[in-house]
């Protein structure tokens, strides 16, 4: 089982949502914790090696290591066009 790593960025991004949402993406994040590759689907084009992670409309954007068995979860953001760049 993998453990989550949260960046800064992430931290300070969270607290900006509603609280129903902040609760939403964590327990989103927690079911990933098993198989991250499972769910998350790779980022072809602008961030490789970069998984992203639909929590309604909210995307979660993390990186697996699997040596140290750790999903880094790196930012957090409502889906709009400038989401992916």
């Amino acid at each position: 089982m993998y453990r989550p790593v949260y960046t800064r960025r992430f931290e300070k991004e969270i607290k900006k949502f509603p609280k129903k949402e902040q609760i939403k993406i964590l327990k989103k994040i927690e079911s990933i914790l098993e198989n991250p590759r499972q769910f998350g689907i790779k980022l072809e084009t602008t961030k490789p090696d970069v998984y992203r992670l639909r929590a309604g409309e909210y995307r979660i954007f993390f990186g697996v290591d699997d040596t140290e068995k750790i999903i880094k979860i790196a930012e957090v953001a409502r889906r709009t066009t400038q989401t992916y760049n």
